[in-house]
Protein backbone atom coordinates (compact mmCIF):
# COMPACT_ATOMS: atom_id res chain seq x y z
CA UNK A 1 0.00 0.00 0.00
CA UNK A 2 1.47 3.36 -0.49
CA UNK A 3 1.04 5.91 1.82
CA UNK A 4 2.93 8.78 0.40
CA UNK A 5 3.87 10.87 -2.53
CA UNK A 6 5.65 14.05 -3.42
CA UNK A 7 4.11 16.27 -6.42
CA UNK A 8 6.00 14.05 -8.72
CA UNK A 9 4.75 10.83 -8.03
CA UNK A 10 1.85 11.69 -7.68
CA UNK A 11 1.42 12.85 -11.11
CA UNK A 12 3.16 9.48 -12.72
CA UNK A 13 0.69 7.75 -11.03
CA UNK A 14 -1.84 10.10 -12.10
CA UNK A 15 -3.56 10.08 -8.55
CA UNK A 16 -4.55 12.54 -5.12
CA UNK A 17 -2.46 11.87 -1.80
CA UNK A 18 -6.24 10.61 -0.78
CA UNK A 19 -6.87 7.89 -3.41
CA UNK A 20 -3.12 6.92 -3.06
CA UNK A 21 -4.02 4.54 -0.62
CA UNK A 22 -5.92 2.31 -2.78
CA UNK A 23 -2.71 1.77 -4.98
CA UNK A 24 -0.79 -1.53 -4.47
CA UNK A 25 2.57 -2.21 -6.05
CA UNK A 26 1.33 -5.46 -8.24
CA UNK A 27 -0.96 -2.72 -10.33
CA UNK A 28 2.13 -0.12 -10.67
CA UNK A 29 5.07 -2.48 -11.34
CA UNK A 30 4.62 -4.70 -14.83
CA UNK A 31 5.51 -8.52 -14.45
CA UNK A 32 9.24 -7.76 -15.39
CA UNK A 33 9.45 -4.85 -12.87
CA UNK A 34 7.86 -7.05 -10.20
CA UNK A 35 10.03 -9.77 -11.03
CA UNK A 36 13.32 -7.22 -10.50
CA UNK A 37 12.15 -6.26 -7.76
CA UNK A 38 11.68 -9.93 -5.96
CA UNK A 39 15.22 -10.86 -6.88
CA UNK A 40 16.57 -7.48 -5.16
CA UNK A 41 14.16 -7.80 -2.11
CA UNK A 42 16.49 -9.69 -0.02
CA UNK A 43 19.53 -6.73 -1.36
CA UNK A 44 17.08 -3.88 -0.04
CA UNK A 45 16.65 -5.98 3.10
CA UNK A 46 20.59 -7.34 3.96
CA UNK A 47 22.44 -3.50 2.20
CA UNK A 48 19.11 -1.22 3.08
CA UNK A 49 18.87 -0.47 -0.62
CA UNK A 50 19.19 -1.41 -4.32
CA UNK A 51 19.46 0.19 -7.50
CA UNK A 52 16.49 -0.75 -10.04
CA UNK A 53 17.34 -0.82 -14.22
CA UNK A 54 15.20 0.77 -16.13
CA UNK A 55 11.87 -0.33 -17.03
CA UNK A 56 7.79 0.38 -17.70
CA UNK A 57 4.93 0.79 -14.93
CA UNK A 58 1.68 1.66 -15.28
CA UNK A 59 -0.26 4.45 -13.61
CA UNK A 60 -3.50 4.52 -12.07
CA UNK A 61 -5.21 5.76 -15.47
CA UNK A 62 -3.53 2.20 -17.48
CA UNK A 63 -0.84 4.82 -19.22
CA UNK A 64 2.27 3.36 -19.60
CA UNK A 65 5.61 5.11 -17.69
CA UNK A 66 8.83 4.74 -18.24
CA UNK A 67 11.19 5.51 -16.04
CA UNK A 68 15.72 5.79 -16.68
CA UNK A 69 16.55 4.12 -13.17
CA UNK A 70 14.59 3.39 -9.37
CA UNK A 71 15.99 3.01 -6.28
CA UNK A 72 14.33 1.34 -3.05
CA UNK A 73 15.42 1.50 0.08
CA UNK A 74 14.03 0.28 3.54
CA UNK A 75 12.85 2.77 6.08
CA UNK A 76 13.34 2.09 9.86
CA UNK A 77 11.22 4.11 12.52
CA UNK A 78 11.88 4.71 15.89
CA UNK A 79 12.88 1.10 17.17
CA UNK A 80 15.15 0.36 13.92
CA UNK A 81 12.75 -1.83 12.61
CA UNK A 82 11.54 -1.48 8.89
CA UNK A 83 8.76 0.73 8.83
CA UNK A 84 8.20 0.37 5.02
CA UNK A 85 10.05 0.33 1.48
CA UNK A 86 10.40 3.66 -0.11
CA UNK A 87 10.76 4.27 -4.04
CA UNK A 88 12.56 7.28 -6.46
CA UNK A 89 11.72 6.58 -9.70
CA UNK A 90 14.03 9.00 -11.79
CA UNK A 91 13.57 10.46 -15.15
CA UNK A 92 10.21 9.07 -15.72
CA UNK A 93 7.56 10.09 -18.65
CA UNK A 94 4.71 8.97 -19.82
CA UNK A 95 4.99 6.65 -23.55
Amino acid sequence: VFTFANQAGLDMLETTLVALQDISLEKILDENGRKRLCSDFTQIMQQGYAYLPSGICISSMGRPVSYDRAIAWKVLNDEDVIHCIAFMFLNWSFV
